[in-house]
């Protein structure tokens, strides 16, 4: 398919239904916010650890609970894995929370999509030792902990809803090229697109990978190697002329319609960066996921 002048392969997005908790970071700044939010989000692809952390956008002060800016970020991971499993990471990834000063964290699950809560504050208001204190915030129960920069404020419980993730494979001329338009992409779908979330942020792109291993059979992902430039004479590459770089775009999103719209957003930027030869999506035969997105599908109705 041609799109904008842009190849666009005449294939499936290969998507899994996530858990996803949607929580709002606020703190004394929107910088620190920024920073303290990633840092949450951490080490996060859930090819090595059980939960992943995902940035979906700035809040302004003026639209948060305690009058502070803020980050909405997915705190997720597949639905196969279970719920809980999935609760039991989220509990120990947030116990860090006390260590991040001046932030407070709140739920901040899509009005009438919540599905399960977890009660968060029993186990991470143990940091208090003692002195955490209940309350209320607005129409919030909450719990606080007194930490170095102040009173840290959690909400006491935590909505989880079922979403879904999403992803693009973007060949390059130049890794300059593919970082570039990650780098526009996340621009974009962080100002415009409501309850979507990027990977590595700010970055957005990572590296990818494929499930399971062909030489190394015990290994739930290696190398993706037809996407790996330095390979293309060595295996079936799937890079096109032109292009020396490959860079993976995946996204997390609260529904089906969200990803949607993330995905198309994605293809705009990539398709404004001068540099990008061609877009394509990963898919293994349901290996990853159970449903398939096709982007001949997504760039129709996407509009």
């Amino acid at each position: 398919m041609n799109y904008r002048g842009l190849v666009i392969e005449d294939t499936t997005c290969e998507c899994t239904d996530i858990y996803v908790a949607r929580v709002l970071l606020t703190a004394i700044s929107e910088s620190i916010a920024i920073h303290e939010a990633t840092y949450l989000c951490g080490w996060s692809v859930i090819t090595s650890v059980p939960i992943q952390g995902c940035v979906e956008g700035v809040v302004p002060a003026s639209a948060t609970p305690d009058g502070r800016p803020g980050v909405l970020i997915h705190l997720n991971a597949p639905t196969p894995v279970g719920f809980e499993s999935f609760r039991s990471a989220l509990l120990e990834r947030l116990y860090i929370l006390p260590h991040l000063p001046t932030c407070s964290l709140f739920d901040a699950t899509p009005e009438g999509r919540t599905e399960e809560w977890i009660e968060i504050a029993a186990h991470v208001g143990r940091w208090g030792d003692g002195f955490e204190r209940n309350g209320v915030v607005g129409e919030r129960e909450i719990m606080s902990i007194p930490i170095m920069t102040g009173d840290q404020i959690i909400e006491r419980k935590i909505g989880v809803c079922t979403g879904t993730d999403g992803v693009i494979e973007v060949f390059g001329q130049t890794v300059a090229s593919c970082i570039m338009g990650a780098q526009e992409a996340v621009a974009r779908i962080v100002r415009d697109i409501p309850y979507v979330a990027v990977f590595n942020y700010p970055v957005g792109g990572i590296s990818g990978a494929k499930v399971g291993g062909t030489t190394y059979t015990d290994e739930g992902v290696t190398i993706n190697e037809p996407f790996c430039p330095s390979l293309r004479n060595d295996v079936k590459t799937v890079i096109p002329d032109g292009a020396e770089a490959v860079i993976e775009f995946p996204l997390t999103a609260t529904s089906d319609s969200a990803i949607r719209l993330g995905l198309k957003a994605a293809i705009d930027a990539f398709a404004d960066t001068p540099g990008i030869v061609e877009i394509t999506a990963p898919s293994f035969d349901g290996a990853w996921g159970g449903r398939q997105l096709p982007l001949r599908e997504l760039l129709e109705t996407a509009e």
